[in-house]
């Protein structure tokens, strides 16, 4: 009789359990996928929400930022953790639910990201200043910026510049353009104009006390490029 009790109570657990997943606010599960992907926070929830999320980690972070900028797995790293502090500093969301006549429950994603639009003239005026920079450190210290060396009327001391640029080694250039992109990434600020994207989530068909988003991986993107900006 004991026994029965221990399965029958054993038994009502479990079905407290799933119903909880089942039951779950579909705003906070849209929350907890977006803080998940984009923040990498809440994993505990995400893990009791989800079976799988298969949006990149940080170690495919790492990857694709050592291929974008030819840089090495150690420099990717550190530019990594600089571009999470911004997004973690800049951007927010915020979900609204539509009302849903079906199964699937329908989010609007307002997010506010990173501002990228001069990306390219932020690398570009970093990158000039961290050459000017390296030319002080080679005791041309007068020079202020780039526009300078144009000015030099002292042709002895223009062919030594040019001398010295042009004997830049590959790992010169490579610690030039690392240290011109932290320098810009550290100065990216939030967007000022928010951006919306269209979340749908429903319960899990196989895995009944899970939760999917629809078109997970169309989503993601979506979700990158607007927090990126």
């Amino acid at each position: 009789m004991k026994k029965e009790k221990i399965i029958i109570m054993f038994a009502l657990i479990v079905v407290v359990l799933t119903g909880c997943s089942k039951g779950a606010n579909p705003k906070e599960v849209a929350t907890v996928f977006i803080n998940n992907v984009i923040y990498e926070r809440d994993k505990e929830k995400a893990d009791s929400y989800f079976y799988k999320l298969d949006a990149p980690n940080q170690e495919d972070l790492i990857q694709d930022f050592s291929e974008l900028f030819d840089l090495s797995k150690e420099q990717a790293k550190e530019l990594v953790v600089i571009y999470q502090e911004r997004l973690d500093k800049e951007t927010s969301f915020s979900v609204k639910m539509k009302e849903n006549t079906t199964k699937k429950h329908e989010a609007e994603v307002t997010v506010t990201g990173l501002d990228q639009t001069k990306f390219d003239q932020m690398i570009d005026q970093k990158t000039d200043q961290e050459l000017v920079q390296w030319l002080n450190d080679k005791g041309y210290d007068k020079l202020k910026t780039i526009d300078d060396i144009d000015k030099i009327s002292d042709e002895k001391q223009l062919n030594a510049i040019l001398k010295e640029l042009t004997s830049l080694k590959d790992s010169d250039l490579n610690q030039i353009q690392f240290e011109a992109l932290k320098k810009t990434f550290q100065e990216l600020k939030a967007a000022k104009e928010p951006k919306t994207i269209q979340l749908e989530l429903e319960p899990d068909k196989k895995e009944k006390k899970y939760w999917i988003i629809v078109d997970e991986e169309e989503r993601f993107n979506e979700l990158l490029d607007a927090f990126q900006g």
